[in-house]
């Protein structure tokens, strides 16, 4: 099943055009001028191999011509050059020769009727053709790109082929690169059966089988250009805002041997070596950690391009000490209140309307990042002498911003630890403020908010699941033989597959989801599988049986996703979860929620109390925000939240998968905790007024 997702033919923008009063035309226009039109019979006419336009005319529009040659005549003579067989090849004037030959076999002229005609060489032939057909009606794409193919293999430079022709040099150059695509693509693009904008998206890999293939293999919504690129380039790196690639720089990465790949529709390029460039950013992380050690006192460093994760591999190797909570000096106690009391000073002085708001501002992010400095200073020297002497420190990326993890444990170490005396009481004495578990404010949430945010949850997984239809294959496979070979199981199935589908209940219970990513990505998938079905579509499958497999695999694969249901007005017992019954699927798709949703002030910050905002903040590493959330009206706090964690990577705990469990020391001295740890006093101060916390 072949299908076209837009039949539309993308034509050059205004913009691409150049003035067409260039000296070349000027040249060509002036030698038209000194020939001589002379009358020739229609029968010594053809149409010249070198004519431009290929594709065929619109056809009313010809009958059109052919009926007003027939009322006065052909007004305007052809330009033709002399064949090998003697015949007159009309280079230009393509239309007005096929207008005579449908007024020939209707008998409405004879074949030596006479037609006005210019004879030129044949080296300026093709070119007169070109920019008479440029100057008229607008070529379509495959003939321009033919053409353009044709004049450079001549010798001529984009340049000069987009001064004759009134294009720019760009213009040109993007379609003399799809002039190397696989001829069955232009062949299509001929009969408009794929646009330019797809054309170009697949021109991003030069492998001709790979080219057809994804193109072959694609269907509906996969057809748009962004997919059809992505598939196309499926296992090449963007260079384009690649953060390695940002932290590293572009002279440190080529001067190691790094390397790009281009194409004339980015600019950034592809990475050659994505590889080399993982192992230059552990090398200079690790650079800075071993640094921090070496200063602090750190037994060992580690420098990695992600932050430690509390499951997985992570889970295994390593646990984080909860982050102690630091005492200010009597110095830094009074700086610090000074501080506070000149942010409310500020603050006032900005309600004023003619106030230097800018300034103010200015003044208060100074502010916070001096008073951030004072706490993490404090907080680094709360880590004990006996902790540093047992525990490491971690340096990596948040984005592309350095972070550091201090107080982190080997779990190979701990039967170590534990047999030193008095080391695991330090440890044990370690504590934070706010280092209980986050799972008592979890249950706080009412039912409807638990249902509402597990729906959330859910529409984002069905949206990831509905792009990957072959895993939603395995998964009804997998229902289907617990339920056929298993039938005294109480393993409930994943996809709750009644035929009906339940994006519709996941709306009701969220209703601030319907403008949400994941219901964007829903509503064009399905659009996109609506204008698919024949009409009277559910009266027969039949016409089903035309469709190839791939194809009925994906539409079942979508259709599946949307039956997924994973809301529930209670959170997890134990883990104190929404929408915990959606992991597996998450492991198997690899889903990163944060992908596909975001926390705003309608479906979060705006429903719980402003402390707990204040927490929110605290816990994506925003604690000059979360300070102000607390000073402010809830609406106002709600809105500050959703304004800065848009800078950040954070979720709530209670959408995070959990860990798999893992067996701690007797003691609970050692705790897991978020591996999203405190920065550098450098980025601490940097990041206190938010701004320039940047995500990846």
């Amino acid at each position: 099943m072949s299908v076209a997702e837009s039949k539309a033919v993308s034509k050059a923008s205004k913009s691409t055009k150049r003035p067409k009063n260039t000296a070349v035309n000027e040249a060509v226009e002036q030698a038209l001028a000194n020939t001589p039109v002379q009358m020739v019979p229609f029968s010594q006419l053809s149409l010249s191999p070198l004519n431009v336009r290929k594709a065929e005319p619109d056809a009313a529009k010809l009958q059109e011509l052919a009926g007003s040659i027939r009322a006065v005549g052909v007004l305007h003579n052809l330009i033709v050059h002399r064949l090998p067989d003697g015949q007159l090849g009309a280079a230009a004037g393509g239309r007005r020769f096929r207008a005579l030959s449908i007024l020939l076999n209707e008998g409405a002229i004879a074949p030596d009727y006479a037609v006005p005609v210019k004879t030129v060489s044949d080296d300026v032939a093709e070119v007169v053709s070109a920019i008479e057909n440029f100057q008229h009606e607008s070529m379509h794409p495959a003939d321009q790109i033919m053409a353009f193919a044709r004049i450079s293999a001549s010798g001529k430079t984009a340049a000069e082929i987009g001064g004759l022709m009134g294009y720019s040099t760009q213009h040109v150059q993007k379609f003399l690169r799809l002039a190397g695509m696989v001829p069955a693509l232009l062949a299509e693009l001929a009969e408009d059966k794929i646009n330019v904008d797809q054309l170009q998206a697949l021109s991003a890999s030069e492998d001709h089988e790979r080219q057809l293939d994804v193109w072959k293999n694609a269907y509906g919504y996969y057809r748009n250009p962004k997919e059809l690129r992505e598939a196309v380039l499926r296992g090449e790196v963007s260079a384009e805002g690649h953060r390695l690639l940002e932290f590293v720089g572009r002279d440190a990465y080529e001067q190691a041997g790094g390397g790009f790949r281009f194409d004339l529709f980015t600019d950034e390029g592809f990475l050659t070596d994505t590889v080399l460039l993982d192992t230059l950013t552990r090398q200079k992380l690790t650079e800075v950690a071993g640094g921090i050690a070496q200063a602090e006192g750190w037994k060992w460093s580690e420098g990695r391009t992600d932050g430690i994760s509390t499951y997985g591999d992570d889970a295994q190797k390593y646990l984080l000490l909860n982050l102690p909570h630091g005492e200010l000096t009597p110095e830094e106690s009074a700086r610090f209140d000074a501080l506070d009391k000149q942010l409310e000073a500020l603050s006032e002085q900005d309600d004023s309307d003619d106030a230097d708001h800018d300034a103010l501002e200015q003044a208060a992010d100074a502010c916070q990042a001096e008073m951030s400095a004072i706490e993490k200073a404090a907080e680094n020297r709360a880590w004990t002498d006996d902790v540093r002497a047992n525990g490491g420190v971690v340096v990596f990326l948040r984005g592309n911003v350095i972070s550091v993890r201090r107080g982190v444990m080997l779990r190979s170490d701990i039967p170590e630890v534990e047999k030193k005396a008095g080391v695991n009481n330090t440890i044990a004495s370690i504590r934070t403020e706010d280092s209980t578990s986050e799972m008592p404010q979890a249950k706080q949430l009412s039912a409807v908010m638990a249902k509402s945010l597990s729906s959330e949850r859910t529409l984002a997984v069905q949206a990831a699941l509905a792009e990957q239809p072959q895993m939603a294959l395995v998964i009804f496979v997998h229902d289907c033989l617990k339920s056929t070979f298993d039938h005294r199981s109480y393993n409930p199935s994943t996809l709750k597959v009644t035929l009906h589908a339940k994006t519709g209940l996941m709306l009701d219970n969220a209703p601030t989801s319907a403008d949400g990513l994941a219901m964007q990505h829903l509503t064009a998938m399905h659009d996109t599988w609506q204008k698919l079905l024949p009409q009277d579509w559910h009266k027969s499958w039949d016409w089903l049986l035309t469709w190839d497999t791939q194809a009925l695999i994906n539409v079942m694969g979508y259709c599946l996703a949307r039956t997924l249901d994973g809301a529930s007005e209670r959170l997890s017992d134990k883990d104190g979860k929404a929408g915990k019954d959606l992991e597996p699927v998450e492991n198997l798709l690899g889903f990163t929620l944060r992908d596909w949703w975001l926390p705003t002030k309608a479906n979060f910050f705006g429903r719980i109390s402003k402390e707990q905002i204040a927490d929110s903040l605290s816990q994506a590493g925003l604690d000059g925000a979360s300070r102000d959330a607390l000073k402010m009206k809830k609406a106002d706090a709600a809105e500050l939240a959703e304004e800065k964690i848009l800078l950040t990577s954070w979720v709530p705990d209670c959408l995070l998968p959990v860990a798999a469990p893992i067996a701690l020391p007797e003691s609970d001295a050692v705790t897991a905790t978020d591996a999203g740890g405190p920065e550098t006093d450098a980025e601490a101060t940097a990041n206190a007024s938010e701004s320039d916390n940047i995500a990846a």
